[in-house]
């Protein structure tokens, strides 16, 4: 017979009372608030996150809220956050709850499961924290502090092995306190089991820690290397009449509903291609005019490392916005989805242009 694995959650909880931060979501804490954190929190930093939990309740604090909002309400508060596609299923299932389910969030992972958006990690952690079902949050911080203290060397991007460690995981999850205790384990994995030079010397589980004892704490988890990122080059244009900024909707990737510049992909590895310009410009309504080359900015996404080349264009006043098109005075951007790549490409469109900066020398 197999020996039962060592328990865990008497020490990880002891630690977590004294050791956990403060963060904003576990202040009065709701099912609601709970969701919403947890959406934000994937594959983001929690320092990073804690403004935007902030702001974005503030604007709606409610499932009510968030349900009758539009994307470009919801992406425009998730600005810089990444991951857009978040904030949009977000919406959807703040509608579908509302719409369908009485307003009541699902307090089990099947049922949570079948809201837009909601996989595996977050219908657990939901679960756990708002509702104390006996569910089990298996993340990156997870993952690693369970493969570090039970000696799992298998890869963990197998499906095997992360189900393996799942397994482990809800093994320990107590009868009570099964929020708590998935949090403990995010929250040492954060803060002490990190991917880099943990802190086995004040980790509660280091008696028991087969990594540890073995020496092996910077060797697990073990996962297969990260491949490469491609490098892509890409032409921008900034097309203004002077007050505005023409701003296109993104339809589909990893920045889909945001606003961003009109861009193309550009086929030059060693600088800007202007011919590339010439034919977003010309698609943005602007054939034939004079382009300024601003500069280049580059981004690191996480497949992806890009880098875009600015080209600035001066045209008349223009007329309407209408569908994935909208003309965006500076003082508007707050008001849509801009991401943080945007962001940068914009801030080198605008300001004085050559002929502008000639004119103040003269």
């Amino acid at each position: 017979m197999a020996k039962p694995p060592m328990r865990i959650e008497g020490q990880l909880l002891r630690w977590y009372d004294r050791a956990k931060r403060d963060l904003p979501w576990r202040r009065a804490p709701t099912p609601y608030r709970t969701l919403v954190s947890e959406v934000m929190a994937q594959q983001t930093g929690v320092a990073t996150v804690g403004p935007y939990f902030e702001r974005f309740l503030l604007r709606f604090p409610t499932l009510e809220s968030l349900a009758v909002a539009t994307d470009d309400q919801v992406t425009a508060l998730w600005s810089g956050l990444g991951y857009y596609a978040r904030a949009r299923n977000l919406r959807r299932a703040a509608a579908v709850v509302v719409d369908e389910l009485g307003g009541e969030l699902p307090r089990t992972e099947a049922g949570l499961r079948r809201l837009p958006g909601i996989g595996p990690y977050t219908a657990a952690a939901v679960a756990a924290i708002a509702f104390e079902a006996r569910a089990f949050a298996l993340d990156g911080n997870g993952m690693r502090v369970l493969a570090r203290f039970f000696g799992v060397q298998a890869r963990i991007d197998l499906p095997a092995t992360r189900a393996r460690l799942h397994r482990l995981g809800l093994e320990q999850v107590p009868s009570g306190r099964a929020g708590d205790f998935n949090q403990s384990v995010m929250e040492l994995g954060a803060t002490v089991c990190t991917p880099r030079q943990p802190s086995c010397g004040i980790c509660p589980l280091r008696l028991g820690c087969a990594a540890r004892a073995a020496e092996l704490t910077e060797a697990l988890p073990r996962k297969r290397p990260r491949p490469a990122r491609p490098s892509v080059r890409v032409a921008c244009v900034y097309v203004t009449d002077g007050a505005r900024v023409l701003m296109v909707k993104r339809p589909t990737g990893l920045l889909a509903g945001t606003w961003a510049l009109p861009d193309g992909p550009s086929p030059a590895t060693e600088g800007p291609s202007l011919e590339i310009a010439r034919q977003v410009a010309a698609r943005s309504g602007a054939r034939g005019a004079a382009l300024e080359y601003r500069g280049a900015v580059r981004h690191v996404f996480t497949h992806r490392d890009v880098t875009a080349d600015v080209f600035r264009v001066q045209v008349p006043a223009r007329g309407r916005s209408g569908g994935d098109r909208r003309w965006v005075a500076a003082v508007g951007l707050a008001a849509v989805g801009v991401s943080t790549f945007a962001r940068k490409t914009l801030a080198l469109g605008v300001g004085p242009t050559k002929q502008d900066r000639a004119g103040l020398r003269t």
